[in-house]
């Protein structure tokens, strides 16, 4: 029997967690990224002799900025949220804060004491399989296997 065996869940404040607005800033930056990638490759390879903006050095450009706009609100948002949440004494987020107790986002599970140190990988992964055979008996925040 480890520690994960058995999962305390607490309710997290509502509407998306830290985590969640951390995982919107990946994709946003991920766009942004190919967005000047693509739109630097097309100037220079396209607008460059020819001197006209293609339709696909503008959609490119519109990646990059959708994307530049997509990553700053994330990180935005997920910085107000993550102040939020170490005020009611927890955290979503995998690194820092371990004054206070690390939830799992969607469900609420603790994964994490506060005061204990970063989870080890085995840690991780006890706590992970503990907390997707608690999405299965409760039915809460499961999710689609990938």
């Amino acid at each position: 029997m480890n520690a994960y065996d058995e999962i305390e869940q607490h309710d997290l404040l509502p509407g998306p967690s830290a985590n969640k607005w951390a995982e919107v800033a990946i994709v946003g930056g991920v766009v942004w990224i190919v967005g000047t990638v693509g739109s630097l490759t097309c100037a220079l390879a396209l607008v460059r002799d020819t001197g006209v903006l293609d339709p696909t050095t503008l959609s490119f450009m519109g990646l990059f900025v959708g994307g530049l706009a997509a990553l700053a609100f994330s990180t935005w948002m997920m910085k107000a949220k993550e102040k939020k949440e170490l005020s009611a004494g927890y955290t979503t987020m995998a690194q820092g804060h371990y004054e206070v107790e690390r939830r799992h986002s969607p469900t609420g599970a603790i994964m994490r004491r506060a005061g204990q140190p970063a989870l080890t990988q085995a840690q991780w992964k006890a706590a992970m399989a503990a907390v997707r055979a608690y999405e299965q008996r409760s039915g809460r925040g499961a999710r689609k296997q990938r």
